[in-house]
């Protein structure tokens, strides 16, 4: 387990009486996101949204120095740059939080470390009478779950469940119309379709779909839809094919 590290200076620190407590609280659950997921201080914009961060919390931690938008130009050496849309929590590392470097490395030491107490325990712990099972090296551990690599969306991939009551939510929360089933098949067309076009690769996806899912524009009462500039080629061709296949309808 990795933890996010606040001094014992935090509660006066005129940084975080600048921010204000419910800014402070979003800077702290995304602080614990950065240290569980060993981000090095990036705090991705979708993770945000799934703390209900708002734009003013998101701007007073920027004002107060304490998060750092893409283009930032803080001197620090350690402040990296994150990509648009996403934060950078100023000072994360040495001397307060690890690197994920330093983290795995200790992870590594711990585990050697174990499994050579449990071969030496093992080895004190033969049968007197020369058995069968003297002899026999104890199982070794099974190994640890592996990191999953970043890959490209899958041609078929569905969201789950989850991700589609969580995209649900936040709509209602927002004050938006509810997606139908097409419409909800219509915006993860597209969702995969921009991401294969933007060669993305990802270990997850759910999280992004959400985000597009809660974004989604469906059409204003009366049936006007919100108009988006012209079409290229490629797009009305492929506008046209999903018409067919709906039997001609329309995408919300």
């Amino acid at each position: 387990m990795s933890w996010f590290a606040v001094d014992d200076n935090a509660w006066s620190h005129p940084k975080l009486v600048a921010a204000g407590n419910a800014a402070l609280g979003l800077w702290l659950r995304c602080g614990a996101y950065a240290a569980q997921h060993l981000t090095d201080g990036i705090v991705p914009g979708v993770v945000v949204k799934m703390c209900k961060g708002s734009p003013a919390q998101v701007r007073r931690l920027v004002e107060a120095g304490l998060w750092h938008e893409h283009g930032h130009t803080c001197p620090h050496p350690q402040c990296q740059q994150p990509r648009p849309g996403d934060f950078y929590m100023h000072d994360y590392l040495a001397p307060y939080n690890p690197s994920r470097r330093e983290v795995e490395s200790r992870r590594r030491r711990e585990a050697e470390k174990k499994q050579k107490h449990r071969a030496a325990r093992a080895g004190e712990q033969l049968p007197f009478d020369g058995g069968p099972d003297s002899g026999r090296d104890e199982p070794p551990p099974p190994p640890r779950p592996r990191r999953e690599e970043p890959q490209p969306i899958p041609a078929g991939w569905q969201p789950s469940e989850d991700d589609v009551r969580a995209a649900q939510q936040a709509r209602a929360d927002d004050g938006r119309p509810q997606l139908t089933s097409q419409q909800l098949d219509t915006v993860t067309r597209k969702f995969v379709r921009r991401m294969v076009d933007d060669q993305v690769r990802a270990a997850a996806w759910g999280g992004r779909w959400q985000q597009w899912a809660e974004n989604e524009r469906t059409e204003a009462p009366g049936g006007n839809v919100v108009q988006f500039g012209a079409l290229t080629r490629s797009q009305q061709q492929r506008a046209g094919l999903d018409r067919l296949r709906q039997g001609g309808g329309h995408s919300a």
